[in-house]
């Protein structure tokens, strides 16, 4: 059997490599939303490109400046749509990676809970190694403070064994 110090190290250390593989995860959904938003932006960029060069060759081959105006308001139009787009497709991601985070978040706090819960496991089953000189030590110190508190009250001045009792008016009771 292990001794009370191999069994919290060997706790701990799965604590940590539980947090070091919640801290790999994040990172990996972190990167995935990344890549994702990147090759939307690219994919945006691409697009804006060919429709400049749509939209370039439209306006140079107007004879008129109604044929102008009216090609500017297609491809201003155009150019809405684009936006609007892009803009659902931006939703949708956050709400791919939002969902990602969520599922990450969730397993990482199960595992998490059964980490502390092994750790706690073993402090509890072997508390009584750890509890008995914390007992000792903090029951010396008390009845020496109590010692001295008693041997230093005020002339007088009686010290009480034990505490009052109040009756039901909240009056010392005799």
């Amino acid at each position: 059997m292990f001794s009370f110090s191999q069994q919290l190290s060997h706790a701990g250390k799965a604590a940590l490599e539980a947090q070091l593989a919640s801290a790999e995860a994040f990172a990996g959904a972190a990167f995935d939303s990344g890549v994702t938003v990147i090759e939307l932006n690219v994919d945006a960029v691409k697009t804006a490109l060919a429709a400049a060069t749509v939209a370039t060759r439209q306006l140079m081959d107007v004879k008129t400046p109604q044929e102008w105006f009216s090609a500017a308001a297609k491809q201003s139009q155009l150019a809405l749509e684009r936006a609007a787009s892009y803009g659902r497709q931006a939703s949708e991601l956050a709400k791919g990676a939002q969902a990602t985070f969520s599922g990450v978040a969730r397993t990482e706090m199960a595992s998490a809970k059964e980490s502390v819960g092994a750790l706690v496991d073993v402090v509890k089953n072997t508390a009584s190694v750890v509890a008995t000189p914390i007992n000792s030590f903090v029951k010396t110190a008390f009845d020496g403070a109590h010692a001295g508190y008693d041997k230093n009250a005020r002339p007088g001045q009686a010290v009480a064994a034990e505490p009052f009792a109040l009756d039901a008016a909240g009056a010392p009771a005799q």
